[in-house]
Protein backbone atom coordinates (compact mmCIF):
# COMPACT_ATOMS: atom_id res chain seq x y z
CA UNK A 1 0.00 0.00 0.00
CA UNK A 2 1.38 3.42 -0.94
CA UNK A 3 1.24 6.12 1.69
CA UNK A 4 -0.66 9.21 0.55
CA UNK A 5 1.27 12.11 -0.85
CA UNK A 6 0.74 15.23 1.18
CA UNK A 7 1.10 18.34 -0.97
CA UNK A 8 1.01 22.00 -0.12
CA UNK A 9 1.88 24.07 -3.14
CA UNK A 10 5.17 22.67 -4.37
CA UNK A 11 5.96 20.93 -1.05
CA UNK A 12 5.82 17.13 -1.21
CA UNK A 13 5.92 14.77 1.77
CA UNK A 14 5.15 11.14 2.53
CA UNK A 15 4.47 9.34 5.80
CA UNK A 16 6.14 6.01 6.60
CA UNK A 17 3.38 3.58 7.53
CA UNK A 18 5.68 1.68 9.89
CA UNK A 19 7.33 4.50 11.82
CA UNK A 20 4.88 7.34 11.28
CA UNK A 21 7.78 9.51 10.16
CA UNK A 22 7.10 12.29 7.67
CA UNK A 23 9.78 12.75 5.01
CA UNK A 24 10.16 14.40 1.66
CA UNK A 25 10.54 18.13 1.02
CA UNK A 26 10.47 19.38 4.58
CA UNK A 27 10.60 23.01 5.72
CA UNK A 28 14.19 24.02 6.35
CA UNK A 29 15.66 20.92 4.70
CA UNK A 30 18.63 21.51 2.42
CA UNK A 31 17.59 18.74 0.03
CA UNK A 32 14.78 16.31 -0.63
CA UNK A 33 14.58 13.33 1.72
CA UNK A 34 13.46 10.46 -0.51
CA UNK A 35 13.41 7.67 2.07
CA UNK A 36 12.22 7.27 5.64
CA UNK A 37 15.32 8.03 7.77
CA UNK A 38 14.30 5.51 10.43
CA UNK A 39 13.88 2.77 7.82
CA UNK A 40 17.30 3.59 6.41
CA UNK A 41 18.91 3.54 9.86
CA UNK A 42 17.34 0.14 10.59
CA UNK A 43 18.51 -1.20 7.21
CA UNK A 44 22.06 -0.07 7.99
CA UNK A 45 21.88 -1.72 11.42
CA UNK A 46 20.76 -5.01 9.84
CA UNK A 47 23.52 -4.81 7.25
CA UNK A 48 26.19 -4.20 9.89
CA UNK A 49 24.89 -7.10 11.99
CA UNK A 50 24.80 -9.38 8.92
CA UNK A 51 28.38 -8.54 7.91
CA UNK A 52 29.64 -8.86 11.50
CA UNK A 53 28.05 -12.31 11.77
CA UNK A 54 29.75 -13.40 8.57
CA UNK A 55 33.11 -12.08 9.79
CA UNK A 56 32.73 -14.00 13.06
CA UNK A 57 31.85 -17.17 11.20
CA UNK A 58 34.75 -16.77 8.74
CA UNK A 59 37.15 -16.26 11.66
CA UNK A 60 35.84 -19.32 13.49
CA UNK A 61 36.02 -21.49 10.39
CA UNK A 62 39.33 -20.31 8.94
CA UNK A 63 41.40 -18.53 11.59
CA UNK A 64 40.41 -19.67 15.09
CA UNK A 65 42.46 -22.87 14.89
CA UNK A 66 39.60 -25.03 16.18
CA UNK A 67 40.26 -28.62 14.99
CA UNK A 68 37.54 -30.19 12.86
CA UNK A 69 36.85 -32.80 15.54
CA UNK A 70 35.89 -30.09 18.02
CA UNK A 71 33.79 -27.77 15.85
CA UNK A 72 30.64 -28.97 17.59
CA UNK A 73 32.13 -28.69 21.09
CA UNK A 74 30.08 -26.83 23.68
CA UNK A 75 30.37 -26.76 27.49
CA UNK A 76 27.52 -29.29 27.58
CA UNK A 77 29.86 -31.86 25.98
CA UNK A 78 32.20 -31.71 29.01
CA UNK A 79 30.66 -34.63 30.88
CA UNK A 80 30.97 -34.78 34.70
CA UNK A 81 32.08 -38.42 34.74
CA UNK A 82 34.41 -37.88 37.70
CA UNK A 83 34.80 -35.30 40.49
CA UNK A 84 37.55 -33.52 38.53
CA UNK A 85 35.52 -33.59 35.32
CA UNK A 86 32.55 -32.15 37.21
CA UNK A 87 34.72 -29.20 38.25
CA UNK A 88 35.95 -28.83 34.67
CA UNK A 89 32.41 -28.92 33.26
CA UNK A 90 31.32 -26.26 35.72
CA UNK A 91 34.34 -24.05 34.95
CA UNK A 92 33.87 -24.32 31.16
CA UNK A 93 30.18 -23.45 31.43
CA UNK A 94 30.80 -20.56 33.82
CA UNK A 95 33.60 -19.09 31.69
CA UNK A 96 31.50 -19.36 28.51
CA UNK A 97 28.49 -17.73 30.16
CA UNK A 98 30.49 -14.79 31.53
CA UNK A 99 32.90 -14.16 28.68
CA UNK A 100 32.78 -10.37 28.76
CA UNK A 101 33.57 -10.20 32.46
CA UNK A 102 36.36 -12.79 32.19
CA UNK A 103 37.99 -11.08 29.23
CA UNK A 104 37.75 -7.64 30.80
CA UNK A 105 39.50 -9.02 33.88
CA UNK A 106 42.11 -10.87 31.82
CA UNK A 107 41.16 -14.09 33.59
CA UNK A 108 42.44 -17.38 32.21
CA UNK A 109 42.32 -21.05 33.18
CA UNK A 110 45.02 -23.61 33.92
CA UNK A 111 43.96 -27.22 33.28
CA UNK A 112 46.31 -29.94 34.50
CA UNK A 113 45.95 -33.71 34.38
CA UNK A 114 46.62 -36.89 32.41
CA UNK A 115 45.54 -37.27 28.77
CA UNK A 116 41.94 -38.03 27.88
CA UNK A 117 40.16 -36.14 30.68
CA UNK A 118 38.55 -33.40 28.58
CA UNK A 119 41.09 -30.59 28.69
CA UNK A 120 41.15 -30.03 24.92
CA UNK A 121 37.38 -30.39 24.78
CA UNK A 122 36.95 -27.68 27.41
CA UNK A 123 39.35 -25.29 25.64
CA UNK A 124 37.59 -25.82 22.30
CA UNK A 125 34.15 -25.35 23.87
CA UNK A 126 35.17 -22.00 25.36
CA UNK A 127 36.78 -20.77 22.12
CA UNK A 128 33.69 -21.83 20.15
CA UNK A 129 31.51 -19.86 22.55
CA UNK A 130 33.79 -16.84 22.29
CA UNK A 131 33.73 -16.93 18.47
CA UNK A 132 29.94 -16.65 18.56
CA UNK A 133 30.27 -13.33 20.38
CA UNK A 134 33.26 -11.67 18.75
CA UNK A 135 36.04 -12.10 16.23
CA UNK A 136 39.57 -13.08 17.19
CA UNK A 137 39.72 -15.99 19.72
CA UNK A 138 42.45 -18.53 18.91
CA UNK A 139 43.11 -22.16 19.82
CA UNK A 140 46.66 -23.40 19.24
CA UNK A 141 48.68 -26.52 20.04
CA UNK A 142 51.94 -25.18 21.46
CA UNK A 143 54.30 -27.89 20.07
CA UNK A 144 52.82 -27.21 16.60
CA UNK A 145 53.49 -23.48 17.02
CA UNK A 146 57.11 -24.17 17.99
CA UNK A 147 57.55 -26.54 15.07
CA UNK A 148 56.30 -23.87 12.69
CA UNK A 149 58.64 -21.24 14.16
CA UNK A 150 61.63 -23.56 13.82
CA UNK A 151 60.68 -24.57 10.28
CA UNK A 152 60.63 -20.88 9.40
CA UNK A 153 64.29 -20.55 10.28
CA UNK A 154 65.05 -22.99 7.50
CA UNK A 155 63.50 -20.64 4.96
CA UNK A 156 64.11 -17.06 3.95
CA UNK A 157 64.50 -14.22 6.43
CA UNK A 158 60.95 -13.07 5.75
CA UNK A 159 59.40 -16.55 6.08
CA UNK A 160 56.05 -15.90 7.84
CA UNK A 161 56.40 -19.11 9.84
CA UNK A 162 58.99 -17.39 12.00
CA UNK A 163 56.20 -15.21 13.38
CA UNK A 164 53.86 -18.09 14.36
CA UNK A 165 54.16 -17.33 18.08
CA UNK A 166 54.17 -13.58 17.52
CA UNK A 167 50.79 -13.79 15.77
CA UNK A 168 49.22 -15.16 18.97
CA UNK A 169 50.29 -12.26 21.18
CA UNK A 170 47.28 -10.00 20.76
CA UNK A 171 44.47 -12.54 20.44
CA UNK A 172 41.61 -11.32 22.66
CA UNK A 173 41.38 -14.89 23.99
CA UNK A 174 44.09 -17.51 23.53
CA UNK A 175 43.79 -21.22 24.32
CA UNK A 176 47.17 -23.00 24.37
CA UNK A 177 47.03 -26.78 24.39
CA UNK A 178 49.73 -29.37 25.15
CA UNK A 179 51.98 -27.13 27.22
CA UNK A 180 54.93 -28.61 29.07
CA UNK A 181 56.20 -31.19 26.61
CA UNK A 182 59.25 -32.92 28.07
CA UNK A 183 62.63 -32.10 26.64
CA UNK A 184 61.87 -28.45 25.89
CA UNK A 185 64.95 -26.45 24.98
CA UNK A 186 65.98 -23.02 26.21
CA UNK A 187 64.68 -21.63 22.93
CA UNK A 188 61.30 -23.30 23.52
CA UNK A 189 61.06 -21.81 27.01
CA UNK A 190 62.10 -18.38 25.75
CA UNK A 191 59.41 -18.40 23.04
CA UNK A 192 56.73 -19.43 25.52
CA UNK A 193 57.87 -16.94 28.14
CA UNK A 194 57.82 -14.09 25.62
CA UNK A 195 54.24 -14.92 24.68
CA UNK A 196 52.91 -15.53 28.20
CA UNK A 197 54.70 -12.54 29.70
CA UNK A 198 53.36 -10.16 27.05
CA UNK A 199 49.80 -11.37 27.56
CA UNK A 200 50.21 -11.23 31.34
CA UNK A 201 51.40 -7.60 31.18
CA UNK A 202 48.58 -6.63 28.82
CA UNK A 203 45.95 -8.55 30.89
CA UNK A 204 44.97 -10.65 27.90
CA UNK A 205 43.31 -13.92 29.01
CA UNK A 206 45.16 -17.15 28.30
CA UNK A 207 43.71 -20.63 28.78
CA UNK A 208 46.24 -23.45 28.99
CA UNK A 209 46.14 -27.24 29.22
CA UNK A 210 49.04 -29.53 30.10
CA UNK A 211 49.55 -33.21 30.81
CA UNK A 212 51.10 -32.30 34.13
CA UNK A 213 50.49 -32.20 37.87
CA UNK A 214 50.72 -29.19 40.20
CA UNK A 215 54.03 -30.61 41.43
CA UNK A 216 55.79 -30.77 38.06
CA UNK A 217 54.04 -28.04 36.06
CA UNK A 218 56.59 -25.36 36.95
CA UNK A 219 59.47 -27.70 36.13
CA UNK A 220 57.99 -28.43 32.71
CA UNK A 221 57.16 -24.90 31.58
CA UNK A 222 59.49 -22.85 33.80
CA UNK A 223 58.76 -21.12 37.09
CA UNK A 224 58.30 -17.64 35.63
CA UNK A 225 55.75 -18.92 33.13
CA UNK A 226 53.89 -21.03 35.68
CA UNK A 227 53.70 -18.12 38.14
CA UNK A 228 52.15 -15.79 35.56
CA UNK A 229 49.63 -18.37 34.33
CA UNK A 230 48.55 -19.43 37.82
CA UNK A 231 48.15 -15.82 38.93
CA UNK A 232 45.95 -15.04 35.90
CA UNK A 233 43.37 -17.77 36.33
CA UNK A 234 42.10 -20.60 38.51
CA UNK A 235 43.84 -23.97 38.53
CA UNK A 236 41.78 -27.09 37.81
CA UNK A 237 43.46 -30.42 38.52
CA UNK A 238 42.03 -33.52 36.85
CA UNK A 239 42.57 -37.17 37.66
CA UNK A 240 41.02 -40.53 36.88
CA UNK A 241 40.60 -42.76 33.86
CA UNK A 242 40.57 -41.49 30.30
CA UNK A 243 37.18 -40.44 28.95
CA UNK A 244 38.08 -41.03 25.33
CA UNK A 245 35.29 -42.97 23.66
CA UNK A 246 32.85 -42.12 26.46
CA UNK A 247 31.94 -38.63 25.28
CA UNK A 248 30.23 -38.29 21.90
CA UNK A 249 30.95 -35.05 20.09
CA UNK A 250 27.72 -35.14 18.17
CA UNK A 251 25.37 -32.39 17.18
CA UNK A 252 25.66 -29.49 14.75
CA UNK A 253 28.62 -27.18 14.48
CA UNK A 254 28.90 -24.70 17.31
CA UNK A 255 28.49 -21.93 14.73
CA UNK A 256 25.98 -22.60 11.94
CA UNK A 257 26.72 -20.99 8.56
CA UNK A 258 25.13 -17.53 8.29
CA UNK A 259 22.93 -16.64 5.31
CA UNK A 260 24.67 -15.54 2.13
CA UNK A 261 22.26 -12.61 1.77
CA UNK A 262 19.53 -10.76 3.64
CA UNK A 263 16.61 -8.63 2.49
CA UNK A 264 15.85 -5.28 4.09
CA UNK A 265 12.60 -3.37 3.63
CA UNK A 266 12.44 0.42 3.49
CA UNK A 267 9.82 3.07 2.78
CA UNK A 268 10.77 5.54 0.08
CA UNK A 269 9.04 7.70 -2.51
CA UNK A 270 5.82 6.89 -0.71
CA UNK A 271 6.01 3.12 -1.19
CA UNK A 272 7.69 0.04 0.26
CA UNK A 273 10.67 -1.54 -1.48
CA UNK A 274 13.05 -4.39 -0.74
CA UNK A 275 16.82 -4.41 -1.10
CA UNK A 276 19.06 -7.47 -1.03
CA UNK A 277 22.41 -7.32 0.72
CA UNK A 278 24.89 -9.98 -0.39
CA UNK A 279 27.92 -11.34 1.41
CA UNK A 280 31.10 -9.70 0.03
CA UNK A 281 32.74 -13.07 -0.62
CA UNK A 282 29.61 -14.50 -2.23
CA UNK A 283 29.98 -17.76 -0.32
CA UNK A 284 27.08 -19.42 1.55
Amino acid sequence: MTAPLEAAGDVRTWTCESHGEVYGELPGAVSMIWRCPTCEAEAMRQERAFLAERRRYAWWRNDSGIPARYRSATPAHVQPLSPGAKTLASAAARYSQTLSERLDAGEGLVLLGPPGLGKTLALAAIVNAACREFRGPVYAVWPDVLAEVKAGFGGSRDDPRREAAERLRDAPLLALDELGVKGASDFDHAELFGLVDYRYRETLPTLVAANATPNNFAALVGERIADRLLESGPLIVLSGDSQRGKVALDGPDAMPPPPSEITVRTHGHGRWSERRIHAPDGRP
